[in-house]
């Protein structure tokens, strides 16, 4: 069998119904895990070993009884450490919030409970989600290479689930943050759409770009965590679709992708077009722009979510306080012009998806770096900030490794509310680029 940590959940959940897997027995493994490798991934900020040993114990004794449930009950799960959990407290990967404890846990996070998920800690993050760490909680590290970052802002969600240590986790996303991480990590994650997932009980960095969503090992997997965040997710009927229409952007959108990422997606759209769907190039009218229209928004809306606590700033870390205050000095018509250009960049993306099936481009241009870089140097976000805008559903798969075993994702993008056939259309993607990731192990 396979190890406990390379498990699927469904693999598991039907071990758990022949009675040859315990929870007790996984959430034990999982624990060791994590006290394996997590001194050198540093992925959690809360751990809950003794909180969750009763759950895992009161879900072996139903399995026994034979006693028909969610297949997820019994699977151990982390979210990070912005979602609220009542009685547990919530850092935000800050000092301003180390020691807050919440008196209400966030309606995600308590679906899964009623599904009889077992959340086994709360995982790092950038500050508030604001594109830096804080030097209080350190950088999370990459499970393939741990001189690298997992990336930000839901490394540690993403770290956590490369490395075994629970088989998936919630995160957020304001301009890539479970995407960029996920494909650093060599998971998948899902940017649902906008509005899919309730954000209450979320701390929020940019409400108008803010989403929440899973990170797993497989996009298998997240259909069956989707189903429970989602009441009858898997039960809606999608028409017949066999033939892909896949769009892409034209050749100079990437002219400053690295090479090996540049190598495995055209050896992606050689698979992609062995299996029949066609790949057509399109134009994206608001690409060059996600940039300044992401910060347009984002500086304000997190200016206004800070303003309470600007007394307090030997608190944050020193990036994080001088973007806060860059909000406060934005101009308004700025952020007006904004929002009225998230309607247009949507419509535009909206049009472009009624001639394609799905967009498919890379997720970051680069494998993952020593360090996350600062949220206006570099260009991280180039593909994945534009969704964040247009509020489209958007995931990331893994698709091979560069000669330094480092993962690179690929990016796939559907029309809104058509979450579920994006993630099928992902994992068939997986199925077929699946032999390219065998006998790659990680650092850890």
């Amino acid at each position: 069998m396979k190890k406990f940590s390379d498990l699927s959940i469904l693999e598991v959940a039907e071990l758990y119904r022949r009675k040859e897997l315990s929870p007790v027995e996984l959430i034990g493994s999982t624990f060791e895990r994590l006290k394996e490798v997590d001194s050198e991934l540093n992925s959690f900020i809360t751990v809950l070993e003794t909180e969750v040993t009763q759950a895992a114990k009161e879900a072996e004794a139903d399995f026994l009884r034979n006693e028909v449930k969610h297949v997820l009950y019994g699977i151990p799960y982390s979210v990070k450490d912005l979602y609220y959990t009542k009685g547990v407290r919530t850092t935000c990967g800050s000092q301003i919030l180390k020691d807050y404890i919440p008196n209400n846990t966030a309606p995600l996070v308590s679906r899964l409970q009623n599904c009889g998920a077992i959340l086994i800690g709360k995982t790092n993050m950038l500050e508030f989600a604001y594109g830096i760490v804080h030097p209080a909680y350190g950088q999370t590290n990459n499970p393939w290479d741990v001189t690298k970052t997992a990336g930000g802002s839901s490394g540690g969600s993403a770290a956590s689930v490369a490395a075994g240590i629970g088989l998936f986790s919630l995160g957020s996303d304001t301009g890539g943050s479970i995407r960029i991480p996920a494909s650093y990590c060599g998971i998948t994650g899902l940017k649902p759409t906008y509005g899919l997932l309730p954000l209450e009980g979320v701390f929020p960095l940019s409400p108008s770009l803010d989403h929440a969503g899973p990170m797993a090992k497989s996009a298998e997997d997240l259909l069956e965590v989707m189903d429970a965040l989602v009441p009858g997710f898997l039960s809606a009927k999608l028409p017949n679709n066999k033939d892909k229409i896949i769009g892409i952007l034209p050749a100079d959108k990437s002219s400053d992708v690295s090479a090996e990422v540049a190598g495995i997606y055209k050896e992606t759209l050689k698979q992609v077009k062995k299996i029949g769907w066609t790949v057509k190039e399109i134009e994206l009218k608001y690409f060059d722009s996600t940039e300044e229209i992401v910060m347009n928004v984002l500086l304000p809306e997190a200016a206004l979510i800070h303003e309470k606590w600007l007394h307090r700033k030997e608190e944050y870390a020193h990036l994080t306080y001088k973007q806060i205050e860059a909000g406060f000095s934005h101009r308004s018509l700025d952020y007006l012009k904004a929002k009225r250009e998230l309607m247009f960049a949507r419509e535009d993306v909206d049009r472009v998806l009624n001639e394609v099936d799905f967009l498919l481009m890379p997720t970051v241009p680069y494998p993952a770096p020593e360090e996350d870089p600062a949220l206006e140097e570099g260009n991280e976000m180039k593909f994945t900030g534009l969704f964040n805008v247009t509020g489209h559903p958007a995931m990331t798969i893994n698709t091979g490794f560069t000669k330094n075993k480092l993962p690179v994702g690929l990016q796939l993008v559907g029309r809104r509310f058509d979450d579920k056939r994006l993630i099928e259309t992902a994992a068939k993607l997986e199925k077929l680029l699946g032999k390219s990731m065998k006998g790659i192990k990680m650092n850890v």
